[in-house]
C-alpha cells in the first residue's frame, strides 16, 4: 500500500490485533477506522464519529491507498495547536499526516495516535465558579 502523501510503499505496524501502515518517509500512519475507534474506546476517548472536528473541502489530501478516491482532509484541535487527519468516504480509513515519527511498532504508534486524538477533541473547559 502506498502513502496517501508520498506515494511511498508504507511498512506494516503488527501487533496488538491491529495492524497500522507506516510511511517510512513522512511518518504518516494508516489506520482501518474500526481499528482506530477500538483503540479510543479502550483508551476512555470517545469513537471517532465523536470526536468532532469540520470538514475542509479546499484541502488538497491524495488518494485512499484501498479505494483510490479522494481523501477528505477533517481539521481539529485549538487555535494554537490545529491539528488535522485525512479519511477515505468509501472505506474509512485514516491517515495521520507526519506527526509519527518516533512510532517504531504498534505499541508506540497506539500511545501517539492516543495522544493525537486527546489534543484533536480537546475543547477548553469553562470553569464554574
Amino acid at each position: 500500500m502506498d502513502c496517501p502523501s508520498c506515494n511511498v510503499e508504507m511498512a506494516d505496524l503488527e501487533g496488538d490485533d491491529l495492524t497500522l501502515r507506516k510511511c517510512g518517509d513522512c511518518g504518516g500512519l494508516w489506520i482501518d477506522v474500526a481499528d482506530l475507534n477500538r483503540v479510543l474506546l479502550h483508551n476512555n476517548l470517545p469513537g471517532l464519529e465523536s470526536q468532532g472536528g469540520k470538514v475542509d473541502a479546499e484541502a488538497l489530501t491524495g488518494q485512499c491507498p484501498e479505494c483510490q478516491v479522494d481523501l477528505v482532509r477533517v481539521d481539529g484541535g485549538d487555535r494554537q495547536h490545529p491539528l488535522h487527519y485525512d479519511t477515505c468516504e468509501s472505506c474509512g480509513g485514516i491517515f495521520l499526516e507526519s506527526e509519527f515519527q518516533d512510532a517504531t511498532d504498534v505499541k508506540v504508534a497506539v500511545q501517539e495516535i492516543i495522544v493525537f486524538f486527546r489534543h484533536f477533541s480537546s475543547k477548553k473547559k469553562l470553569a464554574v465558579l
